[in-house]
């Protein structure tokens, strides 16, 4: 009843995301806007593929009656059936493109609400089930591991009928803006990034996120330099800049233009750490070489103009014996040899001076010498306060759970 729950309260579309792949929120909106466009019932967002890689491919099937359905056929699947439909090179790439014809499936699914809460109504929640054996040799004599009945969200195409069957669609997006899953053991990254494959570890999937971030930004017009790829516990990164824009500040794309006005005049190095949280804060301009951490209060405004930041900065330390598992799942630690921190309250812009660790003590405001400025770390992975009080995450007419 959750779905139709949500469909009385006015919701419109639905997100399942997974794989521990964050950055599928980049390029929601844009799915949402197709699914909006073509009325989809479902969309799956998928990136190029190149062909037998282990990754579903998005495909148009049709029966004997002429009936048709884009739907997911997992990759060890899609090749045989190719084989045996008409195309005697099973799956193989596009000469013009170096890319299968057939999308890799990501499983980052948007649902119309409307017509999946019609169609858990008819199924009662019951989905096909199926068998995917997987074998160690190639005589297919013996199982990699145990095989098990699966269930599979990504078939739900199977379920629709007449009309709602033919509004199943996909977006394919660029991988490096949409899917970088943490999902693989370290030396097991290791082993993939040496076959040219994506390694999937926790290293690669925090920087793919600051990547992320320097692409939408570059888009627009910053002027950001990559730093030089480095080697963490045997994984091949690039490091930076770090830039993390919290949602309040922006939660889609299009917010960056907004935030960033004048973006030729936004300048960050390439060892440059920047935080960013508060929807009030809008970043004129900037030339940042070092760390610089800024915080909006909830409720305060203000314009960031031009600021130049110069300091030592953070700083990667290659780690891979401590005990802590999150410093020897990424490969290195964070040293936070010394940051700047800015903060916008109601009253107006408290500029802190930059602080070195492990002195945390409160810097008075220049303009407010009766104030205190906290200067604690700025944490990369937690949610800010007020993100964390949103027991919701409406936005848009979406849910995402």
């Amino acid at each position: 009843g959750v779905a139709k729950k949500w469909l009385g309260d006015g919701i419109k579309w639905m997100i399942f995301f997974q794989d521990t792949n964050g950055l599928a929120f980049h390029t929601l909106p844009l799915a949402l806007g197709v699914s909006v466009k073509f009325d989809l019932a479902m969309n799956s967002i998928a990136v190029p593929r190149k062909a037998k890689q282990a990754i579903g491919g998005i495909t148009r099937l049709e029966n004997e009656k002429g009936e048709q359905r884009t739907i997911n056929v997992e990759y060890n699947q899609l090749d045989p059936l190719l084989r045996s439909s008409g195309f005697p090179d099973g799956d193989v790439n596009d000469e013009k493109t170096g890319f299968s014809p057939f999308p890799g499936n990501i499983n980052q699914l948007l649902f119309k609400l409307e017509p999946y809460s019609a169609a858990l109504e008819k199924t009662k929640g019951i989905m096909p089930e199926f068998v995917n054996p997987k074998y160690k040799d190639a005589e297919k004599t013996v199982f990699k591991k145990p095989t098990r009945l699966e269930c599979m969200m990504q078939d739900f195409p199977t379920v629709l009928e007449g009309e709602e069957a033919k509004k199943v669609g996909f977006t394919s997006i660029a991988s490096d803006l949409c899917f970088s899953p943490v999902k693989n053991a370290t030396k097991d990254g290791v082993a993939l990034q040496k076959k040219g494959t994506h390694p999937g570890v926790a290293a690669s999937g925090e920087a793919d996120q600051y990547a992320a971030v320097r692409k939408i930004m570059q888009s627009i017009g910053c002027d950001i330099t990559d730093a030089k790829p480095a080697t963490y516990s045997g994984i091949t990164i690039v490091p930076g800049p770090e830039i993390v824009l919290k949602p309040s500040f922006v939660s889609c794309p299009a917010d960056y233009k907004v935030k960033f006005p004048n973006p030729s005049s936004i300048k960050i190095s390439a060892r440059s750490s920047l935080v960013i949280n508060g929807s009030g804060v809008v970043i004129e301009s900037l030339d940042l070489d070092g760390a610089l951490v800024i915080d909006c209060e909830e409720g305060a405004s203000g314009v960031i103009s031009d600021l130049v930041v110069k300091n030592d900065g953070w700083k990667k330390v290659r780690d891979g014996s401590r005990d802590n598992e999150i410093i020897r799942m990424r490969g290195y630690h964070l040293d936070k040899v010394e940051t700047k921190t800015i903060t916008v309250t109601k009253d107006g812009i408290v500029d802190a001076k930059s602080v070195s660790p492990p002195n945390n003590e409160a810097v008075s405001s220049p303009k407010n010498e009766a104030r205190d400025v906290d200067t604690t770390e700025e944490s990369l992975t937690e949610p800010a306060p007020e993100e964390a009080e949103d027991k919701t995450q409406f936005c848009g007419g979406c849910t995402i759970f």
